[in-house]
């Protein structure tokens, strides 16, 4: 048995962000343990590509945090001269009687010094002839959008980390976390028989997390299947970065062409972000073939040159979705040494690098660069149980 002073359990864009800004921050002995590897298949963080977009209706709290983190990923970019981020531009469409969230995205980000632009569904036709826009009559796009190269990100913050003289220790599963007992230190028990003890941990195990405390709490987080589509067999002239924006329509998101690897051929990504069936973590089961037509055909009608393309791949995913899908960043009941970080919904990842800042807070017992009120768990406090306290 060894002694680590904080562990962090996950290798995600949320682990390994509070990882780094803890080492960032002085501390020593900083150990993140994955089950498997950085950015496996199976994981929420893996990935080519994320989206990063200030629009998010009226809140402006969410479109703020978004300016952070933006900011952050920029000074990683500088410190590390790895290229995370890539401007897009973001195409929303909306309409202007039937749903507010566009039109309330729209005046939210100018307010907050943003200066996106308003078109006609003729000047949109001039300058993205790619989509067709009947059926929406408030059309914005916004300049201060872009890629975030998921992979490219998570492999430049392991290097931080063991650059800084952290530890990330792959293929080692947690599977208890046993801490009854408040004098002695947290101890996790590992799938290969191995015990780590440590003085603090942060469980951002993403859709694992309920079997790490789910019998110790109830917590009110669901799992949900997702997929992303990858289309093949289109122009790259016209559908390639600088031709075409990012978008949002409805539930409906997308990129321009990129490639998925360094040899591979671009495609174009899209998804609906309409919650799906529940999951389990680690399962693979057979593709919806209902959900995905479902998808797809809306994708037609929206940019009519699908129609022509190939459907190259499928990737399925889970989305960790809390009951009023906002982030939990908090204690975990009856121990402060345990801090825990879920219910990420499908969009943390832009906020990743600062989510583990506000992570590292709670470890630190800091204050917080962003106010933790409205991610605290307490907000639940009359839906979730807490079951009685005990040895994992």
């Amino acid at each position: 048995m060894y002694q680590q002073r904080t562990i962090v359990v996950g290798a995600g864009i949320i682990g390994l962000s509070t990882a780094y800004h803890l080492l960032q921050q002085g501390m020593q002995q900083v150990t993140v343990l994955e089950q498997a590897t950085v950015d496996h298949n199976l994981a929420s963080s893996h990935g080519i590509s994320r989206l990063l977009r200030f629009e998010y209706g009226n809140d402006s709290f969410y479109s703020e945090m978004v300016r952070l983190s933006q900011k952050r990923w920029k000074q990683l970019e500088q410190r590390t001269q790895q290229h995370l981020y890539t401007p897009t531009g973001i195409l929303s469409f909306g309409n202007d009687q039937e749903e507010n969230f566009t039109r309330q995205s729209y005046y939210t980000i100018r307010k907050l010094g943003h200066s996106p632009e308003r078109l006609t569904s003729r000047s949109c036709a001039q300058r993205f002839p790619q989509f067709n826009t009947q059926g929406f009559d408030f059309l914005s796009y916004n300049l201060d959008a872009g890629m975030l190269h998921a992979s490219t990100c998570l492999h430049t913050l392991r290097a931080c980390i063991r650059d800084m003289g952290g530890t990330i220790l792959e293929h080692h599963q947690v599977t208890a976390i046993e801490h009854a007992d408040s004098q002695r230190p947290i101890c996790l028990k590992i799938a290969n028989g191995e015990r780590v003890e440590a003085e603090q941990v942060v469980v951002a195990a993403g859709p694992w997390i309920h079997r790490l405390l789910g019998e110790e709490l109830e917590l009110p987080v669901r799992l949900t299947r997702q997929y992303l589509l990858y289309f093949a067999n289109l122009p790259i002239e016209d559908f390639g970065l600088y031709a075409f924006p990012a978008f949002m329509a409805d539930d409906l998101y997308g990129f321009p062409m990129h490639k998925q690897s360094p040899d591979g051929p671009a495609l174009l990504k899209a998804a609906s972000h309409s919650f799906g069936a529940p999951a389990e973590p680690g399962e693979v089961p057979p593709i919806d073939d209902l959900v995905v037509k479902q998808a797809v055909r809306r994708l037609y009608t929206l940019l009519p040159a699908l129609r022509n393309a190939r459907l190259d791949r499928i990737e399925s995913y889970i989305y960790d979705v809390s009951q009023d899908e906002n982030f939990i960043l908090d204690y975990l009941p009856d121990d402060p040494r345990i801090v825990i970080g879920t219910g990420f919904t499908g969009h943390a990842f832009k906020f990743g690098i600062l989510l583990g800042e506000m992570l590292s807070s709670l470890v630190r017992r800091e204050e917080s660069v962003v106010p933790l009120t409205r991610f605290q768990l307490s907000r639940f406090a009359h839906q979730w149980q807490e079951p009685t306290h005990s040895v994992a």
